[in-house]
């Protein structure tokens, strides 16, 4: 006689999804900043950025967490910090292009000029929005993943 094994449940590894969904955060933030620096922030909308790198750390947190609830959760501020740092490593590439500066010298160096430039500037209520998309997509894909 035959019998099948039951399905294998898959463990819960919070600290690898977490460092995952941070790995994945800061590489869509790079990738993202960069581009966005490259190409300038005049009349280019942060929403599918937003939503990729939602996209991207929810994979991460909830592909190699496994069942654990909370990472969905800790999605939401991930994807926003996330988007927050891709925007000002953007404004970062734009100044350092336009001076002699390099983007981790202006980023850190003179990051009060980029903080200023991004509250004045950059910052719209189309932005925010985007933030609250890229928070639920990260919650959303984290959550359906580990279902």
């Amino acid at each position: 006689m035959i019998t099948s094994a039951a399905p294998a449940v898959p463990t819960a590894r919070p600290g690898r999804g977490l460092a995952a969904g941070i790995a994945a955060g800061l590489l869509g933030a790079l990738v993202f900043g960069e581009a966005q620096g490259k190409i300038g922030h005049g009349g280019q909308e942060v929403g599918y950025w937003a939503l990729a790198t939602g996209l991207l750390i929810g994979a991460a947190l909830g592909g190699l967490g496994g069942r654990a609830p909370l990472l969905a959760l800790i999605g939401i501020p991930l994807a926003l910090v996330s988007v927050f740092f891709a925007q000002l490593v953007g404004i970062a590439v734009q100044i350092g292009d336009d001076s002699s500066w390099g983007t981790a010298d202006t980023l850190i160096d003179h990051f009060g000029l980029v903080a200023d430039h991004w509250r004045g500037e950059v910052l719209s209520r189309n932005d925010i929005m985007f933030y609250a998309v890229a928070g639920a997509e990260s919650y959303l894909v984290a959550k359906r993943i580990t279902e």
